[in-house]
C-alpha cells in the first residue's frame, strides 16, 4: 500500500519539483566534467535501483539527463530511468491505480525508451524495453503496423516490428524481416546481436520456420 502512494507523491513531485520536472536546466561546465558527473548520477541510479528505491532511482537518472542531455551516452540514461518507469507502469496496470495521461508510467516508459533510442539506434535491448512499454500501453498492435508501413523512410523500424512479430509467435515473418535487415547492413554493430535472435527464432521453433 505504501507503494501506490509513492507513486502518487511522485507525480506530484514531477510538476513541482525542478529536480523532476526541468532536465534542460543544468549548470554549465567542460564536457568532460559534465560527462563525469553525470554518470556518476546514474551509477547511482543503479545502486537505488538495486536497493529497489525506485524514485530515488528516478531523480538521480533525471539528473543525468540533465547534465549532459545530448550525447550517446544520454541514451543509456534514458533506457535507465525507462526501465524504472516500467516497474511503476507495471504496478499501476496490476493495482488498478487511475491514469490521467500525464500520471501514466507506462507512457513515460515509452517515451523513455524512444529518446534512448533516438540519441543509440544500435542497442537492441532498448527495442525490447520499448515493446514492453507499448504492451502496458496497449499500443503494441497500432505500433506494428506503424513500423510495418515505414521501413523504408527508415529501415530500423524493422527491428520494434520483428521484436512484436516475435512475441505474437509469428517467427517466420520476424526473422524474414531481420534477415534482410542484417543482410543489407551487415557491418553496424546491432547486426550482431540480430543474427543471435534470428538464431533463437529458429531454435524456438524448428517445425514452422
Amino acid at each position: 500500500m505504501k507503494l501506490r502512494y509513492k507513486i502518487f507523491i511522485l507525480t506530484f513531485l514531477a510538476i513541482f519539483n525542478p529536480c523532476f520536472a526541468d532536465l534542460g536546466k543544468a549548470s554549465i561546465v567542460s564536457p568532460i566534467e559534465a560527462q563525469n558527473n553525470a554518470q556518476m548520477h546514474n551509477n547511482l541510479g543503479n545502486y537505488y535501483l538495486k536497493d529497489k528505491d525506485l524514485f530515488a532511482a528516478i531523480k538521480e537518472y533525471r539528473i543525468a539527463i540533465g547534465i549532459n542531455p545530448d550525447s550517446q551516452t544520454t541514451a543509456t540514461y534514458f533506457n535507465n530511468l525507462g526501465k524504472v518507469y516500467l516497474i511503476l507502469g507495471e504496478i499501476q496496470k496490476r493495482n488498478g491505480l487511475p491514469l490521467q495521461g500525464w500520471d501514466d508510467f507506462s507512457i513515460m516508459a515509452q517515451v523513455s525508451f524512444e529518446e534512448a533510442i533516438k540519441k543509440d539506434c544500435m542497442k537492441l535491448e532498448y527495442y525490447q524495453n520499448l515493446v514492453k512499454a507499448y504492451e502496458l500501453v496497449g499500443i503494441t498492435e497500432e505500433k506494428k503496423q506503424y513500423y510495418l508501413n515505414n521501413t523504408k523512410n527508415n529501415p530500423f523500424n524493422v527491428i520494434p516490428a520483428a521484436i512484436i512479430l516475435e512475441k505474437q509467435g509469428q517467427l517466420h515473418y520476424a526473422n524474414m524481416l531481420l534477415d534482410d535487415f542484417v543482410n543489407e547492413n551487415p557491418d553496424i554493430i546491432i547486426s550482431k546481436d540480430l543474427k543471435k535472435v534470428i538464431k533463437q527464432n529458429l531454435k524456438n521453433a524448428p517445425e514452422s520456420l
